[in-house]
């Protein structure tokens, strides 16, 4: 976070400066006037690995992103979380929109940290299968396709490379 983007408290327009607050102790932007707390925490995205078995192959389906900071690399489907997202509700929300697909989540492969954008972000990542529909390539997404979990294409985030080498070791790859 750039600092010069909390110079003004946002409750009261009045200067914020940089300092200690919190338990531990760590720099936030604090109003000197009302004493308001700009919390630099990091984001939380919600973010499904969809697999699928192929015989004796497991398969991973990713998502060619068509911008933003990853374009022309590959990823899954996920997105950061609103104030009132519920996690599951919000994983389904972004496979639908991504990639077309409803989910059955199953289970929580890991949590990651990672970055996005300049911001520090903690990637909560499911193990899911397709429920039903046929993945097609929607939204931030130009491409989708099926690949066996030890030949992925160059991944987007290292966050998403984490959860491919943990779901390999789960499975024994």
């Amino acid at each position: 976070m750039n600092r010069d983007d909390w110079r003004y408290c946002p409750r009261c327009a009045e200067h914020s400066e940089w300092r200690d607050a919190g338990h531990p102790p760590s720099l936030q932007p604090v109003c000197q006037s009302c004493g308001f707390v700009a919390w630099q925490n990091l984001k939380p995205s919600v973010e499904a690995l969809i697999v699928r078995d192929d015989g004796s192959v497991t398969q991973v389906l990713l998502g060619r992103l068509g911008m933003g900071p990853g374009k022309g690399r590959w990823d899954i489907p996920g997105g950061f979380l609103n104030a009132d997202d519920r996690l599951h509700d919000a994983l389904r929300r972004e496979c639908l929109r991504e990639m077309g697909v409803d989910v059955a989540i199953g289970e929580l492969l890991g949590v990651f940290e990672d970055e996005f954008a300049g911001s520090r972000i903690i990637s909560i990542i499911y193990v899911c299968r397709i429920a039903s529909g046929e993945p097609r390539a929607a939204d931030i997404v130009d491409e989708v396709a099926w690949f066996p979990i030890d030949q992925t294409p160059e991944i987007a985030y290292p966050a998403v490379r984490d959860a491919l080498a943990s779901l390999r070791e789960r499975i024994g790859r």
